[in-house]
């Protein structure tokens, strides 16, 4: 009888043993199922903002022949021109190296992806800033030729000019701002997922 007793207990020590183990396995697979899923949704939210800087710069790029032809127009000079040209290249090169990231390998380190984001974020605020800072100096540099040296200043059509450029420069302005903002959420509901993860973890 004791036998019997000690061989049941046995069976159930092992059956145990295995649910521990199904455990296990099962929390297990959860987990790098889920880190699967982030990785997943990071590299989808990192390819969203690669688009949207290729589309900016595809706009400088096709900005710099209109602004040439207006060059001529308007009688500005190739001083302001090149400026104007170097600036929008400038502007393109600035928001790839600092978004540059490789998609493919993005959460293989969780970490180490969310240092580059947190660092991307940063360094996006410190291009914004300095970007803003060129803009309102090519704004002057430009009304200036444009109303100065062209002897227009003080007539009507002068002030309906002005009206347009500062209308278009706020337009502009908010457009960037809106794509600034929404490129830092991306970056902040990435970084919120790598940190909703490593908890789980």
């Amino acid at each position: 009888m004791e036998t019997q007793n000690n061989t049941i207990n046995e069976f159930e020590l092992d059956d145990l043993r295995q649910q521990i183990e199904d455990l296990k396995n099962k929390v297990n697979k959860q987990g790098r199922l889920n880190e699967e899923l982030v990785k997943k949704a990071i590299q989808g939210k990192m390819r969203g903002v690669h688009g949207i800087i290729l589309k900016l710069a595809i706009v400088a790029v096709l900005c710099i022949p209109f602004y040439i032809m207006m060059k001529y127009q308007v009688g500005l000079s190739w001083p302001l021109t090149i400026f104007t040209i170097v600036f929008m290249l400038a502007s393109v090169t600035s928001d790839y190296f600092i978004n540059r990231i490789d998609v493919s390998h993005m959460g293989d380190d969780m970490v180490g992806t969310a240092a580059k984001l947190i660092k991307m974020k940063r360094n996006r605020v410190i291009g914004q800033r300095i970007g803003i800072g060129i803009a309102v100096l090519w704004l002057a540099w430009f009304c200036y030729e444009y109303f100065m040296l062209n002897s227009v200043y003080g007539t009507e059509a002068a002030w309906f000019s002005m009206i347009g450029i500062f209308a278009g420069a706020l337009i502009g302005g908010l457009i960037g701002l809106r794509i600034f903002n929404k490129m830092q959420r991306t970056n902040d509901e990435m970084i919120d997922q790598i940190n909703e993860l490593m908890r789980e973890q």
